[in-house]
């Protein structure tokens, strides 16, 4: 008998599969919230996934409210516009659970259209094994996904003929998702009804918060219209509602390269260009969606004239992080940098539970920053770039040697080893034994 598709969901292979994964994000994120829930899940995952699997296959399972977190939108000086990008923050089992069920989905053959798509590349990892089934390497650039396809794609375009370019972003767009529809889109494919219904469940949004968030409220996909940003279903939903788009959009010999919410359109005159642009937005409207005014493009613009798309910037020759980018990415080492002054200073006046802010532990934090911005932006060209960047690092840590150096020179003896990171005899938590009175 063929197996049922909520039992696949449920299955242990599937669902520690699903946590690695949330694990994995949760990890990296920004949030200290979410990385303390993944961090207390953690401490029990072989039994939390056990009970979590029980529940599942008695049917008791229940995804819980979620949380609304409204991440304010900025202008191009980095003030906030008064708009919001609205992540729905749900728990651990949830996610795990909405893991699982896309680990599910993404094997049906009648979504492997949606799922592996030629121009479309956010939200769904489909690398290629590290190894061949003989165990030969696959080179990285035949492996890729995410970005690095995406921005490969765009280079491809450049070099079958492309000479014009017209960028836009669909507004508010997960939030424009109708519910019903993918849903229907996932019966119709699967052709189970249970599982349909758990699905469903799974892409409904209920906030414990709604009211804290006050006028914000109205952005939070909580009818049925719009999916969860925050949710690991929801890249794949978008896949699927925009699999007409992304075919009518790279018809003849124009390219449309989309990541999510993210497009760019390459063609070989601007006359093209243009029109697959108004074309896009055509298209979006018959979906209740449109183009972003303030993120699209006027009119095309030459290659040759360089253009940005994911935070690269593409110019002859030249495929580098934009200015935009590594200005955040400096503004991000600032805040780690001002964090470990203060901590220093606590440190310096009696606050003895700062470790992570200590002159070695900021250093560290620092690393780990650095590493992960290089290898994200492993594929581009100009050497230049890291230099400038490495330079500006440089100057940056030699300040805060010196932030280190005066309050250390401020401190009494016993504060030093401390506020270097190294861990102090004294300071150690112990439990002596009493020498017994003798005579």
């Amino acid at each position: 008998m063929k197996q049922k598709l909520l039992q696949k969901v449920r299955t242990s292979r599937n669902l520690e599969s699903a946590w690695r994964t949330i694990q994995e994000n949760g990890r990296s994120s920004k949030s200290d919230e979410v990385r303390a829930d993944i961090a207390k899940y953690q401490e029990n995952a072989a039994g939390n996934l056990r009970s979590l699997q029980r529940r599942l296959s008695s049917g008791t399972f229940k995804f819980p409210p979620a949380k609304g977190v409204p991440i304010h939108k900025l202008d191009t000086k980095g003030k906030k516009t008064g708009k919001v990008r609205p992540i729905v923050l749900a728990s651990v089992e949830s996610r795990i659970v909405q893991r699982a069920i896309l680990n599910v989905l993404v094997e049906i053959p009648a979504l492997k259209p949606s799922v592996k798509t030629e121009f479309s590349f956010g939200g769904i990892r489909s690398e290629k094994p590290k190894k061949t089934t003989t165990g030969e390497k696959v080179p990285r650039a035949e492996r890729m996904s995410a970005v690095p396809a995406a921005v490969k794609a765009v280079l491809d375009a450049i070099a079958q003929g492309a000479r014009f370019v017209a960028c836009g972003d669909i507004q508010s767009f997960f939030t424009k998702i109708s519910k019903a529809a993918v849903t229907e889109i996932i019966a119709d494919a699967t052709g189970d009804a249970e599982f349909t219904a758990f699905f469903s469940a799974a892409i409904r949004v209920e906030l414990e918060n709604l009211d804290q968030l006050r006028k914000h409220g109205a952005d939070w996909p909580i009818e049925e219209i719009g999916v969860a940003q925050g949710n690991s279903l929801s890249p794949l939903l978008g896949n699927i509602v925009l699999a007409e788009f992304d075919r009518e959009m790279n018809a003849g010999d124009c390219r449309c390269i989309r990541y999510i919410d993210d497009i760019i359109i390459l063609a070989p005159n601007a006359k093209a260009a243009n029109a697959r642009l108004r074309k896009a937005d055509a298209l979006l409207g018959e979906l209740g969606m449109k183009l972003s005014p303030d993120k699209t493009s006027s009119q095309a613009v030459s290659v040759s004239a360089g253009f940005d798309f994911l935070g690269i910037n593409f110019c002859p020759g030249a495929v580098r992080p934009t200015q935009k980018a590594q200005m955040k990415f400096l503004a991000s080492i600032d805040e780690i940098f001002e964090e470990g002054r203060k901590s220093l200073n606590l440190m310096k006046d009696g606050e003895r539970n700062m470790r992570p802010h200590t002159l070695l532990g900021t250093l560290k934090r620092l690393d780990g920053m650095i590493e992960g911005w290089g290898k994200h932006y492993w594929f581009c060209n100009d050497e230049q770039i890291w230099k400038n960047v490495d330079s500006k690092i440089n100057s940056k840590i030699l300040h805060f040697l010196g932030v280190y150096r005066k309050v250390r020179n401020e401190a009494i003896e016993e504060r030093r080893m401390g506020l270097l990171g190294v861990s102090e005899l004294s300071r150690i938590a112990r439990e002596p034994f009493s020498y017994p009175k003798i005579g």
